[in-house]
């Protein structure tokens, strides 16, 4: 029954996200099957969880209704909608039937297991009490005298899975964890739509993405599904601002794809405390670059304005602990006690190959060809968050990099791979910002 539900799940994620991929991402909707589904699972997985933290702010449990409502307004819109077929260069057979079988397998693994780690401890269970009741009331949010972990973290990928918990046994693991390697795979399609258009240099990073040990492991450490975190989302909705932002400074001003830039923008904000800075880090770097465009400014507006309900509902629950603290990076004892290890931490993250395999290395080697001043401010801000958060962090700095840092990590890579395959390399950029 789980993996039934799970799979309905899916397929009403990809029906809602139909229409709104062919008519914000038509440079997308234009591709084959894959890229098509790809795009549609992740604006509907975008659009679908921004409406259920809607309605949970009014107090109504995440169901079936918005996702069969949408899935069905889109399947009538989409329709209507004719996208030209562009020519879009086939991946070698080699390279996408390792794609084909990373994915696949992974995923039947995966969902097979019980959750562990985060999806154990808070993700799972929220998204069974979303199943009940609206996130506005949810106990474990807002009562004080009940455990809680991380009660201000965004819901939206909780209220993804709380249709499939709903209809589900209290143990059923294999349904939601289906729901998460369906953005996984997304967000390899994704990838792949845009990689391939780069040549040599794009299939490269492509097959280095496509092994890395978070995507094709079982580990509770590495591997996203088995351990049922959110990050494959966050990687995800992160991906598709960077992509859109991409084709607006190459010279795309239509409104569709900075529509779809502040629809990811938005879901970014709803899925991870990190997405926030984020966002921020992103559209500093475009900022900081030529061509600026002002469309950023809508497309912040936009995106905000989509995680109103995020804000509102995360401002009205009482984290259970602080788990950062800004003080402490002016702290001098704590900088010094701290720093040395913490630098190390980071850079042994990056040449760690059992970890991201070798596409730090190979990101850095692209980034380092002119023309990458925005993707190098971005490695830069990425990398500058990394070490500011653990210097910041409450807990103890080695153990908290030992199992977060890794995942946060690979919410960039993805983004930095595409900029790296040189989408956004532009003539004046090769100066510098």
């Amino acid at each position: 029954m789980s993996l039934a539900a799970g799979a309905l799940l899916v397929a009403l994620l990809v029906a809602a996200g139909w229409w709104p991929s062919r008519a914000l991402l038509p440079w997308l909707a234009g591709g084959g099957i894959a890229t098509r589904l790809s795009a549609a699972c992740a604006c509907g997985a975008a659009l679908t969880g921004l409406v259920q933290v809607a309605l949970g702010l009014f107090g109504v449990p995440a169901g079936w209704a918005a996702p069969g409502v949408l899935a069905a307004l889109s399947l009538l819109a989409g329709a209507r909608v004719a996208v030209a077929a562009a020519p879009e260069p086939l991946l070698p057979r080699g390279l996408a039937a390792l794609l084909l079988a990373v994915g696949l397998l992974g995923t039947g693994a995966a969902v097979g297991t019980p959750f562990r780690s985060d999806g154990s401890k808070f993700w799972a269970p929220r998204a069974r009490e979303l199943a009940r009741i609206g996130a506005s009331e949810a106990p474990t949010l807002h009562d004080a005298a009940r455990l809680g972990v991380h009660r201000e973290y965004p819901l939206l990928v909780p209220s993804l899975l709380a249709p499939v918990f709903a209809v589900s046994p209290p143990d059923a693991t294999s349904g939601p964890k289906l729901v998460l390697a369906a953005l996984q795979l997304a967000l390899l399609g994704l990838l792949a739509a845009t990689l391939r258009r780069h040549g040599a240099r794009g299939l490269v990073l492509l097959a280095a993405v496509g092994s890395a040990p978070l995507l094709v492991l079982l580990d509770v450490r590495e591997s996203a599904v088995s351990g049922g975190y959110v990050d494959g989302a966050d990687a995800l909705f992160l991906l598709g601002v960077v992509a859109c932002i991409a084709r607006l400074r190459a010279g795309d001003a239509t409104r569709g794809t900075a529509a779809a830039a502040a629809l990811f923008g938005g879901a970014l904000l709803s899925t991870k405390v990190e997405g926030a800075v984020e966002l921020g880090i992103v559209l500093a770097a475009c900022a900081l670059c030529r061509p600026w465009r002002p469309v950023l400014l809508p497309l912040a507006a936009g995106a905000l304005a989509l995680a109103v309900p995020t804000i509102l509902l995360r401002a009205g629950v009482a984290p259970d602990e602080p788990g950062f603290e800004p003080a402490r990076l002016l702290a001098g004892d704590v900088l010094a006690a701290r720093a040395l290890p913490v630098a190390a931490g980071v850079a042994r993250l990056a040449l760690e190959a059992s970890c991201l395999g070798l596409l730090p290395a190979l990101l850095a080697v692209q980034l380092a060809r002119p023309g990458q001043a925005f993707g190098r401010l971005i490695a830069a801000g990425a990398v500058a968050f990394l070490l500011l958060s653990y210097l910041a962090t409450t807990m103890d700095s080695q153990r908290h990099m030992q199992t977060s840092a890794h995942r946060v990590a690979w919410h960039w890579l993805p983004a930095l791979t595409l900029l790296a395959a040189g989408a956004v390399a532009r003539p004046e950029e090769a100066h510098g910002g």
